[in-house]
């Protein structure tokens, strides 16, 4: 039988697993953590609370293909993204739109007046260089202030003179009132949760998965004869034990508040870009449609060490991560390839959904077939 051996039992693993155990092979998963679906995991605290271990995961796509074929594993709720930034004394929608500045200016605002008003507040700057650039070149300098520059230092742990422009280019202008945080077509919740989900993807005979086994590149050598190919979705340079030093990421530390009422928030997520040392508030049961007497609210401090959740882009960064993509691409050369896949091994930044779809596409390509439409 072809085998393949995988390393990550989160998204990436467990659907190009799943793919690959259905068109007959024997999938070896290997899983540092003891459980499986990676950061998406969720869980039932001792009190019936649906939780999210590692910060909020809000699923949406555009596509129907993807939407159908994980419907296979799980039923799905709407979810109301909602998240607004505590700006005074003031809850303000994000991202920006109309609604944000009018929040903000206590007026409405037509869109042309939105227009004019961001054409004043604009930095004439052509070729932005860095994430302040780019934010006082799309809002403006009040509205950079007033919402993003706290937070991003919060948040990184550096200016935002020190990271990519990618980094708050991500975050869409609206020139209308939408106050739902995504935009896509589709905007849903895994019914029973993620971790429901991804229990029902790993549940084929063809697929073994091995938790609290760690994996780096010399135990893939050790077996790498008995497998075609291996898939690796853990972090990338700790995958190649550190040979060209270690890569910045920025860890989260999570603090939980139990109540004794239904609901303490007005919507899911609240930012505080300029209030307190956390970053944010989450109150995951807006999206998890849980009915439950109590709620939980998560405070989160961003921090240096610990858990990597986020790779902080700069040209340093950046420049240290092409040593390690280079050492991916001589390995997927090799007798028995190894491809990278997923935030952690290809360090950026990838939404959920692009997460799925690159991971479908990468097996269609492997088997050189479409085994789902992408």
């Amino acid at each position: 039988m072809k085998k393949v051996l995988i390393i990550g039992a989160g998204p990436v693993g467990l659907t190009t697993g799943r793919l690959l155990a259905e068109e007959g092979y024997q999938v070896d998963l290997f899983e540092r953590r003891d459980h499986i679906g990676g950061n998406c995991f969720d869980y039932h605290s001792a009190a019936g609370l649906l939780c999210h271990k590692y910060g909020p995961h809000y699923f949406r796509t555009n596509s129907d293909e993807l939407l159908a074929w994980l419907s296979q594993f799980s039923d799905w709720i709407p979810a109301n993204y909602h998240v607004r930034a505590k700006v005074q004394d003031k809850f303000v929608p994000l991202p920006i739109s109309l609604a944000t500045v009018e929040a903000l200016k206590g007026r409405t605002f037509s869109v042309e007046e939105f227009e004019h008003y961001l054409a004043q507040e604009r930095v004439a700057i052509e070729h932005p260089q860095n994430a302040e650039e780019q934010c006082l070149a799309t809002v403006g300098r009040e509205l950079y202030e007033a919402i993003f520059k706290g937070y991003t230092e919060k948040q990184w742990g550096i200016s935002a003179k020190e990271l990519l422009p990618s980094i708050t280019a991500r975050i869409p202008l609206r020139f209308n009132r939408d106050i739902r945080y995504p935009s896509e077509k589709h905007q849903v919740m895994p019914a029973q949760g993620y971790t429901y989900l991804f229990k029902n993807m790993a549940d084929h005979s063809r697929l073994s998965i091995k938790l609290n086994q760690e994996f780096c590149l010399s135990d893939v050598r050790a077996v790498e004869s008995a497998y075609e190919f291996v898939i690796c979705s853990g972090q990338l340079d700790q995958f190649f034990e550190y040979q060209k030093g270690k890569l910045p990421y920025r860890s989260l530390r999570f603090e939980e508040k139990i109540s004794e009422s239904e609901f303490v928030q007005e919507n899911v997520q609240i930012n505080y870009p300029n209030d307190f040392d956390y970053t944010r508030t989450v109150e995951i049961k807006h999206v998890t449609g849980q009915q439950h007497p109590l709620t939980s609210v998560v405070y989160e401090y961003a921090q240096a060490e610990g858990e990597a959740f986020y790779p902080i882009l700069s040209l340093e960064s950046l420049a240290l991560c092409d040593q390690y993509r280079e050492l991916a691409r001589q390995e997927e050369r090799a007798q028995c390839p190894i491809y990278f896949l997923g935030r952690l091994a290809e360090y950026r930044y990838f939404n959920m959904d692009h997460v799925f779809l690159r991971s479908i596409k990468l097996v269609n390509q492997l088997l050189n077939k479409e085994i789902v439409k992408v």
